[in-house]
């Protein structure tokens, strides 16, 4: 009888340990557990998330919470996928849990503001290894304890699987400029049991978990970041408050860090760093709690690693508009042969320069001479040479393909007439037409050698998400553009980076990568003339035109 109380009690403190969720101090990169409704509110088109942590590592051996998750943002529904697990130590009680996340989103503006609703669904499965413990009647007077004797104890099961299911609700909203969010979500619904001895039984009571987040701009580069958690489930509940500051280092990366107080419990440290792609984050847990002189002091820590991916990569694959520009169409006579026009023994289908006499090591084109857009045209006489374009226009696209070079062409996307600068000509009734089918061009300037947008333009570029938002069919352009200071090359990089992070900026608010097309003209297409400081600020720009198919 007394080795079945000590199991009873054992597992009763294990159930009550493990029927209670694990969790993670960093419950707004684990949001999949934390509310299904959040799947998608991420700035890619999908992301990958991997936690580690560890905490109680005094009694007697750490126990390990690991987290992998997965999940794609569509333009309406989202899904994603998540693999939970729990190590309670020596104890050997481990739990593992397969969750498929669904979200539905409702856009209740252009500005980033919707509605999700989302469900989740899986298995829990609960492993339990009774070698591990030591019962009374396995010891014998005199012979001390025998591991080889039997305990005489009888377990209904060792490895159990439980059904559980969640649904949750999560809204953003602006406020001004402040940038809130939120969620409500019930864990659990179906409260699943679990059983392993005869008369010990425990359940996974439900969940109940709610969230708040406010980003408040400080500077042009410094954000503030104040959240509360709330968790409860059965008697225990969990309490957190907490502020942190996110800082742009530079056009690429951003550092954030912060405190929070886990109440009654411990308090939380982090810090982190994130590129384009990738970001990592750690923090640690002091305790605070009567748990302190148990665990000698030690905390817990947390590591958790996300890796973004398909956000830019995609939007030029799918950039139609300008799949003609690194097209090389394959000139052949009348009798089917490769035509080879400079006789260098290279055909014009693969060779750059096509029209001079050039080396095989040098794509076709003669030793010592530059053509850095690959158009077969040289750069000293390349109007535009960095963008592949065609003798015809000077070296320059035609994107819009109605024989205006883009250089000089007013509306580089809209076919147009000469004799209006590239647009079309129309009617009174026709432009009307146009002006509702189109939206106004927005116009993001950008301070010397710098590609980060400013808050200023932020409700310039809104206007676009609204248009681009509830006119699915619409497309917009983005081009990048710079002064003449400094390297035409690095000019023409510096396009492109400020045209990607305008196109960032309208993903990141919902819009689809399907309406996006981005395009860089560096130095070469400037609105004013650079003699003064006032004519190369309005150079520096990124212009976004959009109109409706």
């Amino acid at each position: 009888m007394k080795s079945a109380i000590l199991i009873k009690t054992f597992l009763c403190f294990v159930f009550f340990a493990s029927a209670q969720d694990a969790h993670f101090s960093q419950s707004d990169l684990n949001t999949a557990m934390r509310n299904p409704a959040s799947i998608g509110n991420i700035a890619s088109d999908n992301q990958l998330t991997a936690s580690y942590r560890s905490q109680w590592s005094n009694i007697p051996s750490a126990y390990r919470n690991i987290a992998l998750g997965y999940e794609q943002k569509g333009t309406k529904l989202s899904w994603g996928l998540q693999i939970l697990h729990n190590d309670a130590g020596k104890a050997s009680l481990k739990t593992t849990q397969g969750i498929l996340n669904l979200a539905y989103r409702k856009n209740l503006s252009g500005q980033g503001e919707y509605l999700s609703l989302g469900a989740s669904g899986g298995m829990i499965q609960q492993r339990f290894d009774p070698t591990l413990f030591s019962f009374d009647n396995q010891y014998s007077t005199g012979n001390g304890f025998d591991p080889s004797s039997s305990n005489k104890e009888t377990f209904i099961k060792t490895t159990q699987f439980l059904p559980t299911a969640t649904v949750g609700l999560f809204v953003k909203k602006n406020f001004n400029k402040v940038k809130g969010s939120g969620g409500l979500s019930f864990a659990h619904l179906n409260e699943p049991t679990s059983q392993f001895y005869n008369s010990l039984e425990e359940k996974y009571a439900m969940r109940t978990s709610f969230f708040a987040n406010a980003l408040f701009p400080l500077k042009e580069n410094l954000d503030l970041e104040l959240h509360a958690l709330l968790n409860k489930q059965s008697v225990a509940t969990e309490k957190i408050i907490g502020a942190k500051l996110n800082y742009q280092l530079n056009e690429k990366n951003k550092l954030t860090g912060g405190v929070s107080n886990r109440l009654g419990d411990a308090w939380i440290l982090e810090a982190g760093v994130a590129f384009p792609e990738t970001a990592l984050r750690i923090s640690y847990d002091m305790n605070n709690s009567a748990l302190n002189a148990a665990t000698n002091t030690k905390g817990a820590w947390e590591l958790t690693f996300t890796y973004q991916f398909n956000k830019k990569k995609k939007a030029m694959a799918l950039n139609a508009n300008f799949e003609h520009l690194n097209e090389k169409p394959e000139k052949k006579s009348e009798k089917n042969e490769i035509l080879d026009s400079d006789k260098d023994g290279i055909g014009n289908d693969i060779d750059a320069c096509p029209n001079l006499y050039g080396a095989k090591e040098n794509n076709g084109c003669p030793i010592n001479t530059k053509d850095s857009d690959f158009d077969g045209i040289l750069d000293h006489v390349d109007s535009c040479p960095f963008l592949k374009g065609t003798a015809e226009m000077g070296g320059c696209p035609d994107s819009d393909k109605d024989g205006i070079s883009d250089l000089k062409d007013y509306c580089p996307f809209l076919k147009g007439v000469a004799n209006n600068n590239g647009c079309p000509e129309m009617n009174k009734k026709e432009h009307q037409q146009l002006v509702e089918n189109k939206s106004i061009n927005v116009i993001v300037e950008f301070d010397t050698d710098q590609s980060i947008i400013k808050s200023y333009f932020d409700r310039k570029l809104n206007m676009a998400v609204d248009f681009l938002l509830e006119n699915q069919d619409a497309k917009a352009f983005i081009s990048g553009h710079t002064d003449n200071e400094g390297d035409p090359i690095y000019n023409f990089k510096l396009g492109e980076r400020r045209a990607n992070n305008v196109m960032e900026y309208l993903l990141n608010k919902g819009v689809s990568v399907h309406q996006l097309s981005i395009i860089s003209f560096g130095e070469s297409k400037p609105i004013e003339r650079n003699r003064s400081q006032y004519e190369k600020a309005k150079n520096r720009r990124v212009e976004v035109q959009i109109y409706n198919n």
